[in-house]
């Protein structure tokens, strides 16, 4: 029996066991990388009905559905709407767009794709591509226009972004990441002019860390389940102490490492000393609440803590809970290194048009005018710095370059990887994200207090997929 085969046995069991409903068979098949077929054949062995499939069809006017995650900036979410009605209005096509959590994003397209019906252009995240480009509408023309007219994608975008460098999706840039800090906090923790001399090493940063949390206010990192946060904390963490999903032959699990136990150990007296040790349970919004209501003086994020505090500052405060860290003493800083270096993880989100939608010209005509440079260059102005862009001419837009305190999240580009990586970033390093194989690691690790087992652990899980 194949390990495809094997997958689809042991999820057909866990739901008739379990008694799993359709979307807990649609998301957990998602994670294991089960094609469309794959999961007909669970849903059909589990006894959920199966959708018949809408033939696909060409029309011009009619209605467009955007499925896509909730912005971190919500004016700029506001935006986009704006832009694609409008386009829709001169257009004679209804256009409306859904925005969901980041980590539900993938179980909808999941069950579109199963169904054949449903969003007609799709928000897609790092490696989707590879699960899906069989259901998507090959995009490669209007992409390599829309790249070579913004002076070419960063070869980081074209390495996340296409499936063996053909694009069935567009992409826009990505949300960065960096460490948010609070400048008071640090100066008390014994940091001199804290504002420009964050911690250079992992260590050095748990260190003030433990000082930190012995007045009051820890650092903060969500290791839940969610798309943004915790991967951007683990895969780097990872690579700079030595341990990678595959060598550069791309065949050769690379994770269970010495140096990468020892980096796990001196990570688990971290998270007891240094961490709000609520963070094994955050989402990607949870960091952003505790920072803000002043519970913990730093967190990796995107850029999107500072903006909330702006906004509040101004009086336009769009968050549920009561913002009260002043702006001027937030600042930001790269990613610490490790003995192997300082990395970070870096893939491009696209937009993508569905093969079952039935009004695939307007959704490709939509796309072209959305990501056309002036509209492109407006949404970006509009995410305030939070998106960095796709292509290098775009980066120097004043929205990028007025406030050096967002320098820290477009130099990311300088030290970027991929998931998969020393691999590519494909098909199984997509089902490895999708799984949480990294990120877990970090969390049983905490749980369990036992570094070796936790990564020997992940070990096995990412043989089992790259070894197919």
């Amino acid at each position: 029996m194949s390990t495809r085969d094997e997958r689809v046995t042991n999820l057909i069991n866990d739901a008739k066991r379990l008694r799993y409903s359709r979307r807990q068979i649609l998301r957990n098949g998602s994670a294991l990388g089960l094609s469309a077929a794959g999961l007909q054949m669970v849903l059909r062995s589990s006894g959920h009905t199966l959708a018949a499939p809408r033939q696909t069809r060409y029309q011009t006017g009619g209605k467009l559905n955007i499925l896509a995650g909730s912005y971190f900036v919500p004016e700029a979410q506001d935006f986009f709407v704006k832009q694609v009605q409008d386009w829709g209005s001169q257009n004679g096509v209804e256009v409306t767009a859904d925005f969901v959590n980041w980590p539900d994003i993938q179980a909808k397209v999941s069950a579109a794709v199963e169904s054949g019906a449903g969003p007609d252009i799709v928000e897609m995240r790092e490696g989707w591509q590879y699960l899906y480009y069989e259901q998507m509408t090959d995009l490669n023309d209007l992409a390599m226009q829309v790249g070579d007219a913004a002076g070419g994608y960063y070869d980081w975008v074209t390495n996340t972004a296409s499936v063996d460098g053909n694009f069935y999706s567009i992409p826009v840039g990505t949300s960065s990441a960096a460490f948010a800090y609070r400048i008071s906090y640090f100066e008390q923790a014994g940091i001199t002019d804290a504002a420009n001399n964050f911690p250079k090493t992992w260590e050095d940063l748990f260190a003030v860390g433990k000082t930190l949390k012995g007045m009051g206010k820890p650092l903060g990192q969500a290791l839940g389940h969610s798309t943004g946060d915790p991967a951007s904390f683990a895969y780097p963490y990872m690579w700079s102490y030595g341990a990678m999903e595959l060598e550069e032959d791309g065949k050769t699990v690379a994770f269970n490492k010495d140096t990468f136990v020892d980096g796990m150990n001196t990570f688990i007296q971290a998270w007891k000393d240094a961490y709000d040790e609520t963070g094994l349970s955050w989402d990607d919004s949870a960091n952003n609440r505790a920072f803000l209501s002043d519970q913990i003086s730093a967190t990796l994020n995107g850029s999107s803590v500072y903006l909330a505090a702006q906004s509040a500052k101004a009086g336009a405060s769009t968050t549920d809970y009561k913002v009260v860290v002043d702006p001027a003493d937030i600042t930001h800083a790269g990613y610490p290194e490790g003995p192997s270096g300082r990395f970070n993880q870096l893939s491009s989100w696209s937009y993508a048009v569905m093969k079952y939608s039935g009004n695939q010209d307007s959704a490709k005509a939509l796309l072209q005018y959305w990501t056309g440079a002036d509209q492109m260059k407006a949404w970006l102005e509009a995410q305030k710095g939070y998106i960095i862009p796709p292509a290098k001419s775009l980066a120097s837009d004043p929205v990028y370059t007025s406030d050096p305190k967002l320098a820290p999240y477009l130099d990311v580009i300088n030290y970027g990887r991929n998931k998969g990586y020393a691999g590519p970033l494909n098909q199984k390093a997509a089902q490895v994200g999708s799984q949480y194989i990294v990120v877990d690691t970090f969390a049983k690790a905490i749980q369990n207090n036992d570094a070796k087992g936790a990564i020997e652990e992940g070990a096995k899980l990412l043989e089992r997929i790259y070894g197919r």
